[in-house]
């Protein structure tokens, strides 16, 4: 490429996991590396290898480095967990497997999480379930970035959510997305590399749009569909925060919101649930019947200016398939900030 390099999976891997290393167990910081290749191999740079660094400031700013996860609640099929102010890939990963052992016995398996910290992308822990042949969903509250449809005030996250159906010939549907018009680490990749905002994405202090990405970082993010995205960033809040008992709206921290090099605990919630299809009919039958949706998707005619029709999280798994086979590529800007932090914690930099 043009702008940065292009490196294999295995480079980027490695250096993940040597830099999270110096901070936490090799078990986590592989896990966490995990989340960040997933989601530069699906073209989801936003929370790939480029948050890395302030992962790794976050660790040495308040983010527990060795939580403990504690089981708060257990109800059978019901569970509360405190992921112990560590980063929240770890807690997230013990949230869906728990959901997904309990709805094996119970049919569905629900846990809400508080005292977590930024997860990554949500896909990562939807997809677990939808290869175990479940519905899968996750949710998460977020420092308030969002006011209320009509107001200027911060109030709500952009509280990001997800959803995953397993498949049979076709591909999983997964629908991964923040109830804001884009969300905040989209905003921050503009600003590294001095991009403007596509109109409707965010507004300034004052409530007024704005395509300039640096205002909007001191500003407010638009709500998707208007009134119906602050609609949905209050039921997420209720399913996370709320029953979960953590941090509400704008009692989450805001200080790791203003800057690249800052990245302070937030305490946020998450939620997680898994509805496990065989309880309810044949796995085989259900993927076939979501395949037969699959089809009808796509043989919809298609509009003038349309090339093709994708399910939800098609593009990312082709994007995937395409990454693995011919690299992942790593801009200037991003490079530059990876090469920094490379020097600061005594690491070798990704080879060029």
């Amino acid at each position: 490429m043009e702008d940065g390099i292009v490196v294999s999976e295995s480079v980027e891997r490695d250096f993940c996991e040597s830099a999270l290393q110096i901070k936490i167990s090799d078990s986590d910081a592989a896990l966490i590396a995990d989340t960040l290749v997933e989601s530069d191999l699906r073209g989801v740079y936003s929370h790939g290898i480029q948050i890395m660094p302030r992962y790794i400031r976050g660790l040495s700013d308040g983010i527990n480095p060795r939580p403990t996860i504690t089981k708060i609640v257990d109800a059978g099929a019901l569970v509360t967990l405190d992921g112990g102010g560590g980063m929240g890939q770890i807690v997230s990963f013990e949230g869906m497997n728990i959901a997904i052992e309990r709805a094996r016995v119970h049919g569905i398996g629900s846990v809400t999480v508080r005292n977590s910290n930024h997860m990554g992308a949500l896909s990562y822990y939807g997809a677990m379930a939808a290869k175990e042949g479940m519905i899968g969903m996750c949710f998460s509250n977020a420092p308030a970035i969002m006011a209320p449809w009509g107001g200027i005030t911060e109030t709500l996250g952009n509280n990001p959510a997800c959803f995953s159906v397993p498949a049979g010939k076709s591909y999983p549907i997964i629908l991964d997305m923040a109830v804001s018009t884009a969300a905040r680490n989209k905003v921050r990749v503009a600003a590294a590399k001095g991009e403007k905002l596509p109109a409707g994405w965010a507004l300034d202090k004052e409530g007024h749009p704005t395509t300039d990405p640096d205002v909007a970082l001191a500003g407010l993010l638009a709500p998707m569909a208007q009134a119906k995205g602050f609609g949905l960033a209050v039921v997420i809040e209720s399913l996370t925060s709320i029953l979960g008992g953590g941090l509400i709206g704008k009692d989450v921290p805001r200080d790791t919101l203003f800057s690249i090099d800052v990245f302070k605990p937030v305490h946020v919630s998450h939620y997680f649930q898994a509805i496990d299809v065989s309880k309810l009919m044949d796995l085989d039958e259900f993927k076939s019947r979501v395949d037969e949706l699959s089809d009808q998707v796509h043989e919809t005619e298609m509009a003038s200016n349309t090339d093709a029709v994708y399910m939800p999280g098609e593009i990312e798994f082709l994007t995937k398939e395409d990454r693995k086979k011919n690299g992942i590529p790593i801009s200037s800007a991003v490079l530059s900030t990876l090469d920094r932090i490379a020097d600061e914690i005594g690491i070798s930099k990704l080879p060029r």
